[in-house]
């Protein structure tokens, strides 16, 4: 009898937890998984060889899957296409080994010659694909292949890219030899543009390939079903695709390229999500119905002015600082920005590795601007003609010109001259070191690493506007392209980067934020500094809840 209660109770106790659900449902589902994606433009084309725009690769990222793909905190990449990789040579050869069961929507499956093909078109300089420059500079062979001519050298082009490091070991082992070790490599691999490509389908279809449902044969979780230009695109699940099937069953990308009709669409419930424009951000913060779905994600670009720091007064390293420390970077956020920013006085920004908050000296603080002044040996009075040179044409240029002025004069006493120059002139002007201060100038990163920033400020590099030169740093930056122990690699960054903040070439002003509105029923969504729109880099994970 005791034993038939305890059954009794057993099989009422499952009957209970089934009817509560507690066991056997999961997340309820709203019926229509259609997720609707502003597109601020109508790309001009979805070949991973030509993409290059935000509302280009917005798409890309989910009909296309590279070898690896970045992890959401930018921590370092994770498997995409590729099942594991191995480094040999010291780190200069990289062996990507693919799943056997990567499939294009076709049916057809993913070959380590695909990648080949691929690769070979980027840097290949008929196609003149906007990201040739990266996979150029890394690849063996690469850079004078790619700056051969299309019309002059035009017969040896094909013999030419046989001679790349790229090689098809057997269908699933796609082989990379570069120029040199470069740890940065695994940023590249995980680009939207290092997507395989068929060739057959190419050669079959020439340039119109990408343009049609029909030819655009592609390995990512999503397949484009459907293209009208100017108005939208939509995809579908991949039903061939190797991982996990998506639980959305269409994604609508709308081409709305006006952004106060983006609002309204978003208002309407025609859009599920849209990026807030600088001139809307007010509004919507202050709008109790929106700013719950605001998600704010750090953007990798970074704004600064420039000093010219092989002149006088700018020679003088302690007047720089003292310029830097006079700036309040949050209220510059807050009225050049509109609170679409962050304030930064450092170079690597928050959201990617290398972040450095720690590192003071160019941080506000008047008392401090004030002893620097007076440790530069210089007087207010004596640096009155101080020339800051800004494009009129442009609003952001003459608001952090006029910014900088008026914080200049408030905190110590140096009252500027500003001169506003016509593109054009002020170019020409840059190009020559004719300037005292400029700006603003600033970078956003091609790939999140630090090898894609230091560079601009060594000695021989184009954008060293301010002819700053510090063989340390170049040492530090040198050394660290090519090392292989991340450890050590990072402190070499550091050390780089505690001397530009410190030498201060240039007073760092801000960082972007990426504001987005989402609607709350959107779920799965784990934003990314390099996200297109939220949610970007795991579509598969995206649900929509009942609403």
């Amino acid at each position: 009898m005791l034993r038939a209660l305890a059954s009794a109770l057993i099989v009422l106790a499952l009957a209970s937890a089934c009817d509560s659900g507690a066991l056997t449902q999961g997340p309820k589902l709203a019926k229509d998984q259609t997720l609707r994606i502003l597109l601020e433009d109508q790309p001009a084309s979805l070949d991973p060889g030509q993409t290059q725009y935000p509302y280009e690769t917005a798409v890309l990222r989910v009909i296309s899957e590279p070898l690896l793909k970045p992890s959401p905190d930018l921590g370092g990449t994770e498997l995409a296409a590729a099942q594991s990789y191995d480094t040999t040579n010291g780190g200069s050869v990289y062996v990507f080994h693919l799943r056997t069961n990567g499939k294009y929507s076709d049916g057809t499956p993913v070959k380590a010659q695909d990648f080949v093909y691929a690769w070979q078109r980027l840097i290949d300089p008929r196609l003149a694909s906007p990201e040739a420059t990266f996979f150029a500079g890394a690849i063996l062979n690469a850079e004078k292949v790619s700056v051969m001519d299309p019309q002059r050298d035009g017969a040896q082009i094909d013999a030419a890219l046989g001679t790349l490091g790229l090689k098809a070991v057997d269908d699933h082992t796609f082989q990379v030899t570069l120029s040199q070790p470069d740890p940065a490599f695994v940023w590249l691999a995980a680009m939207p543009a290092a997507a395989p490509v068929r060739e057959d389908i190419v050669k079959k279809n020439g340039d119109k390939w990408s343009t049609s449902p029909d030819t655009l044969i592609t390995n990512g979780p999503f397949k484009v079903s459907d293209m009208a230009p100017n108005d939208h695109i939509t995809v579908v699940p991949n039903p061939n695709y190797w991982g996990p099937k998506p639980t959305l069953k269409t994604i609508s990308f709308q081409v709305v390229n006006d952004g106060a009709a983006a609002l309204r669409k978003y208002r309407s419930g025609e859009l599920d999500e849209i990026s807030v424009q600088p001139a809307q951000a007010a509004a919507v913060a202050g709008d109790a119905s929106l700013k719950p779905n605001l998600v704010k994600t750090p953007d990798l670009t970074v704004f600064w002015i420039v000093f010219r720091v092989n002149t006088s007064p700018m020679n003088n390293p302690k007047l720089r600082l003292a310029i830097a420390q006079a700036i309040d970077r949050d209220a510059f956020v807050a009225k050049i920005f509109e609170g679409q920013g962050l304030p930064a006085s450092t170079f690597i920004p928050k959201g990617m590795n290398g972040y450095s908050p720690n590192l003071t000296a160019q941080k506000f603080d008047v008392a401090q601007a004030r002893a620097s002044l007076a440790a530069s040996g210089m007087s207010a009075s004596q640096l009155s003609s101080l020339k800051f040179s800004y494009d009129q044409s442009s609003d952001f240029g003459k608001a952090t010109a006029n910014f900088v002025h008026d914080e200049l004069k408030t905190n110590l006493g140096i009252d500027i001259t500003l001169q506003g120059l016509d593109a054009n002139t002020l170019g020409a002007n840059l190009g020559v070191g004719d300037f005292q201060i400029t700006g603003p100038r600033g970078w956003t990163a091609d790939y999140p690493d630090p090898a894609d920033w230091y560079d601009i400020f060594r000695t021989t590099n184009s954008n060293n506007l301010s002819f700053y030169q510090n063989q340390q740093y170049d040492n530090f930056v040198r050394v660290a392209r090519t090392d292989v122990q991340p450890g050590r690699r990072e402190q070499e960054y550091q050390q780089a980067q505690q001397m530009l903040v410190g030498d201060a070439p240039v007073a760092f002003l801000a960082q972007t934020v990426n504001w987005h509105l989402l609607r709350q029923y959107v779920r799965g969504i784990t934003a990314s500094p390099v996200d297109e729109w939220p949610g970007a880099l795991n579509p598969t994970e995206i649900s929509i809840a009942p609403h």
